[in-house]
């Protein structure tokens, strides 16, 4: 991982174990590969190798949606005793939104 990047994920594990009250070193180990993951699918999307600008928002956020959706992996919706419920696919569209402004184009060639 990216020095850079490293620095970013150790400052959003501090943040996060405050917000959610995440203590001990085993389960902040799991949160910092958790944020590890949902920096990963940032870079991928838009195309970059170093976090930019304010893109740690959105990892925080897609650390978030990860762990309110983690247990229901390949379910897009569920419906149990009368209560329907569905489940976005891939990166929500919301975070999306705030990951296009970092996103860079490729070029090909034909």
């Amino acid at each position: 991982m990216n020095p850079t990047n490293q620095k970013i994920i150790d400052e959003l594990a501090v943040e996060l174990g405050r917000k959610l009250s995440i203590t001990g070193e085993d389960p902040i180990q799991v949160l910092k590969d958790d944020l590890k993951d949902a920096t990963v699918d940032a870079l991928d999307y838009c195309n970059r190798d170093i976090l930019v600008g304010n893109m740690s928002s959105s990892v925080k956020d897609l650390y978030l949606f990860r762990r309110n959706t983690e247990g229901v992996e390949g379910e897009t919706s569920r419906s149990e005793g009368g209560i329907s419920q569905s489940f976005e696919v891939g990166i929500p569209k919301r975070i999306q939104a705030k990951l296009n402004r970092y996103r860079l184009a490729k070029v090909r060639s034909l």
